[in-house]
């Protein structure tokens, strides 16, 4: 197993988190409480890079699912970049991709998030 490695920055103005190795119920409370603290504000707006995440079960899901949730329970935005072929599988299979905003890479999402916020 690969633990969850999570990184996070500023990138235009727009929160970032980078997630990378496997997101499940170990490692999904780590990525709530960054979640939380980022989507606390009025209107926040979270880009989250999953290019590294090699697995997500269904606490990792849900963790996602929250945040979103609250983003638009605060009229922000929330994108999700960079699916891997098994992450994206399982967003698919649980309609997820139609929920969230999907983008390919980091540059999409961020086009999506600034004109959602301005």
């Amino acid at each position: 197993m690969a633990e969850l490695q999570i990184d996070s920055q500023v990138v235009d103005g727009i929160p970032t988190i980078y997630l990378q190795g496997e997101l499940d119920s170990y490692s999904a409370p780590r990525v709530r409480n960054i979640l939380d603290t980022l989507t606390e504000s009025q209107q926040p707006t979270v880009l989250i890079d999953v290019t590294g995440l090699e697995y997500i079960d269904s606490a990792g899901l849900g963790v996602l699912v929250a945040a979103l949730k609250v983003v638009n329970d605060h009229d922000g935005a929330l994108a999700i970049v960079g699916l891997t072929p098994a992450v994206a599988r399982v967003f698919r299979v649980t309609g997820l991709d139609n929920l969230f905003t999907v983008c390919a890479d980091t540059a999409e999402g961020h086009a999506k998030l600034a004109k959602t916020a301005a």
